[in-house]
Formats: C-alpha cells, structure tokens, sequence
C-alpha cells in the first residue's frame, strides 16, 4: 500500500470517527429537546451520520483497514443547546470540505467507490449544516427557550 493509499485511508478514517461523534453528539442534543417534531429531525440527522459512518467503515474494510479506535460514549455537550447546534451546523459545513478533498484523492487514486461515498456525505453534510444553522437561528429558537430556565431579573426598586 503506498503512501497516498495510506493518506486515503487515514483520511476515511478520521471521517469516520468524526461521524460517530456527531452521531451522539445529535442524539444527546435530541435528548434536550421537548419538541417531538425537532427532537424527531435530530434523531434523523443522527441516523444520517450513522449511515455515513457505516458507508466509510465498509470503504476502510475494502482497503483492507480496520479495527478502528471506538471514539468515546460520553459526549460533553456545552449547557446551551442553540450554542451546540450552531456549532454541529459549523462542524458538518467543515466535514463537508473535508469530504470534497477526500473525494478528489479518491479520483487521483482511482478509487471510485470512495470517491462517490465521500461526495455523497458530502452533499448530505452540507444539508445536515444547513438544517441544523435553520434550526437554532429559526425554529428551535423559541423550544430552546421556553425549556431553559429563567434568568434573573434585575432586582425590582
């Protein structure tokens, strides 16, 4: 296996780790929510880094890679949740980017099956960093809100 081959694999690898990740990280999130409707999308979304981490993970086997390091159970998620979904958006708008030059190294490789897993996640990436930007600038704003607890008042004179 050459060096761009390691490179690829190394690069499938760290995507799927980081799916993994948001996998929880959109399940813990899920867990805050009251809203059926949101909390349903979230569990969506959730499933959607799974599949891409499944999509990778048999990529990685096909290259003969494997067994990868099992990222964390526990998730530290930041107490405001509209901070953590725009920081999931930022984070899928990134893995995206990542997907786009993981593709491309594919292609020089002529590996074409990857290439197509990595443009695949990576248009679902970009929806995923879209819906969840619209969710904690929109929607969920108001959810959030109504289940966080109230902030002092300024003392009344």
């Amino acid at each position: 296996m050459g060096a761009r081959h390691t490179r690829l694999a190394a690069a499938l690898a760290a995507a799927w780790e980081a799916e993994v990740v948001s996998a929880r990280r959109m399940t813990a999130l899920a867990e805050r929510i009251s809203d059926a409707r949101v909390r349903a999308r979230l569990m969506v979304l959730a499933a959607f880094c799974r599949a891409h981490a499944s999509r990778l993970l048999a990529r990685l086997a096909a290259l003969g890679r494997g067994p990868l390091p099992v990222p964390p159970e526990n998730i530290e998620l930041d107490p405001d949740t509209l901070l953590e979904l725009r920081r999931e958006g930022a984070f899928a708008r990134a893995s995206a980017a990542r997907y786009e030059t993981t593709a491309e190294l594919a292609r020089q490789q002529a590996d074409l099956s990857s290439a197509w897993v990595c443009e695949l996640n990576r248009t679902e990436e970009q929806d995923r960093s879209r819906e969840l930007l619209a969710l904690a600038e929109g929607a969920l704003g108001p959810v959030v809100h109504a289940d966080a607890p109230a902030s002092a008042a300024p003392g009344d004179s």
